[in-house]
């Protein structure tokens, strides 16, 4: 699908919306409701709730890291009221599950000033060595601070043999650089050994492609054809 913005501005989606339909009508703060998408714009996303209801969501919400939006309309989504506002409406918020399921980054805490740090699944993120378990390594992102930004990567996911001591392994404080594996449920599990195979994968692709174009670049040709072109 086109990552090209809607024609349509979230401001002038908002005008053509019957205000009438956007109003409190029983939506509490901090419920979670089922809606699907009826409108998609630049700045917001509306989405029909329950009991005919609208709300909308803000696109920054839906961003994936590169920019693009991948929702469309007829897309179900989990989400949660923000706020209710007899003039602006009913603002909503997808759930973590549901921003991962369409390609979006997750705002994973509060980092320096208490801005949000955005994380997706399949990114690459940076860290330090926070906690170490019997089960894994817990990884403090880089630029969050808290339980919110603390990563798990499992002892499958580290790449080290089964016996390996990883308190002497991953001493608190070490730098590691992992692949977002899942972030289900407000948890977020990392892998070492994915982002090794991703690099890997990188590494013999570009081999390939070097070969052929080798393959393709005109040579000097066999002894046949140096006697047929003396001829």
């Amino acid at each position: 699908m086109s990552s090209d913005p809607p024609k349509d501005s979230f401001a002038e989606l908002f005008e053509k919306t019957d205000k009438a339909t956007l109003r409190r009508r029983g939506a509490r703060i901090g419920e979670t409701v089922d809606g699907v998408v009826v409108q998609v714009g630049q700045g917001g996303v509306f989405v029909e709730i329950d009991g005919g209801r609208q709300g909308f969501i803000e696109t920054v919400d839906l961003t994936a890291p590169d920019g693009a939006i991948r929702v469309v309309v007829g897309d179900k989504l989990r989400t949660r009221v923000v706020s209710v506002d007899a003039e602006e409406g009913i603002r909503l918020a997808p759930t973590i599950e549901a921003a991962v399921g369409v390609g979006a980054a997750v705002s994973v805490g509060p980092g320096a000033g208490d801005s949000a740090v955005k994380v997706a699944v399949g990114q690459t993120v940076s860290g330090a060595v926070e906690r170490v378990e019997t089960y894994g390594v817990f990884l403090q992102i880089e630029g969050t601070r808290g339980r919110a930004g603390r990563g798990l990567v499992p002892t499958v996911e580290l790449g080290v043999p089964r016996a390996t001591d990883l308190r002497k392994a991953f001493p608190l404080g070490t730098k590691l650089t992992a692949k977002v594996l899942d972030m289900a449920e407000g948890k977020i599990r990392l892998s070492l050994r994915a982002l090794k195979d991703d690099e890997e994968r990188a590494q013999f692709d570009g081999f390939r492609e070097h070969e052929k174009k080798a393959t393709a670049a005109p040579g000097f040709g066999t002894l046949g054809d140096l006697v047929r072109t003396r001829k």
